[in-house]
């Protein structure tokens, strides 16, 4: 049996298959092997948003091969070679055939999501530019962008990478969501749970009225002082899959978390995020809105 994990999603946890045909299992697992070279024991820390790569993990000890029992393959800009694209593929194809969807829920995307990975594949592949570490503030003057202070009052902590980064734990079981709270539960918190919401349909008001009830407020709804530190936040969503969240940090840039890997202040080519709305978000493409997360809100959040 082979478990086959995609590494996309921000917000939501990442999509697990398992391919149960021995038979086929095996022959996946061979022809992986002959392309070790390509796998890693691990993601790369530094995440893109979109699709960074899959896990294949044998879940019996005697079908393992010549695979490590978990292994990653990384694609686009962080891919170990130039065939990374080409297995990605035969593993995506294979989910398709023969895989069984594992926890699935009202939300699992289902094969929408596999025909979003195959463009997805052909959009990273094209990626030029590989992704340096952060860095903190940039020596350009920031964008025109929305002001926290516009409308309401709100607080901006000081941008603290190390938080979230350097505890392997904390890294790896606390999301954007969990980032732009600036709480850590480790849960991958998803909007909504913790006051009993689902969200059923991945897309802006869906997302957005999950937050709203945990305790967020839409911008120019001001939050009292009581409230405070109020966060201000940017929801972006990936149409039909997935979800992510920015917070405005001190600095007067954005930070944010993709999924388990690092917090950064950096969009998918490597800039520092002076605008959530004008950032590199992959294929996050559609942009919500601003919001302001409270006191009641991080209590709440699961």
């Amino acid at each position: 049996m082979l478990r086959i994990t995609v590494d996309v999603f921000s917000g939501r946890p990442n999509p697990v298959w398992e391919l149960q045909d021995e038979a086929r299992a095996r022959e996946a697992l061979r022809v992986l092997g002959r392309e070790a070279e390509l796998f890693t024991s691990a993601a790369p820390r530094i995440g893109r948003l979109g699709l960074r790569g899959l896990v294949v993990e044998a879940v019996e000890d005697d079908i393992v091969g010549d695979l490590r029992a978990g292994s990653y393959l990384a694609v686009g800009a962080d891919a170990a070679g130039a065939r990374a694209t080409e297995l990605a593929e035969r593993l995506i194809s294979l989910v398709r055939q023969g895989g069984t969807p594992l926890d699935v829920g009202d939300d699992f995307p289902g094969t929408g999501l596999l025909d979003l990975l195959v463009s997805e594949l052909g959009r990273v592949d094209g990626e030029g530019v590989r992704r340096a570490a952060t860095t903190g503030v940039d020596g350009d003057a920031p964008k025109a962008q929305a002001s926290p202070s516009t409308l309401c009052m709100v607080e901006s902590a000081k941008f603290n990478p190390d938080f979230w980064n350097d505890d392997e734990n904390i890294r790896l079981n606390n999301n954007c969501y969990n980032y732009a709270s600036n709480r850590v539960t480790n849960t991958f918190a998803q909007p909504g749970r913790g006051a009993g919401k689902v969200i059923k349909n991945v897309a802006c008001p869906d997302v957005g009225n999950a937050a709203l009830a945990d305790g967020m407020h839409q911008q120019g709804d001001c939050l009292p002082d009581s409230e405070k530190p109020r966060w201000f936040t940017a929801l972006v969503i990936a149409p039909g899959f997935d979800y992510h969240w920015y917070r405005h940090q001190i600095e007067k840039f954005w930070g944010h978390k993709p999924a388990g890997t690092d917090a950064t202040n950096l969009d998918n080519s490597g800039n520092v995020i002076h605008d959530p709305e004008t950032a590199d978000r992959g294929p996050y493409t559609d942009f919500c809105g601003y919001f302001y997360g409270g006191k009641t809100q991080r209590s709440r959040i699961r």
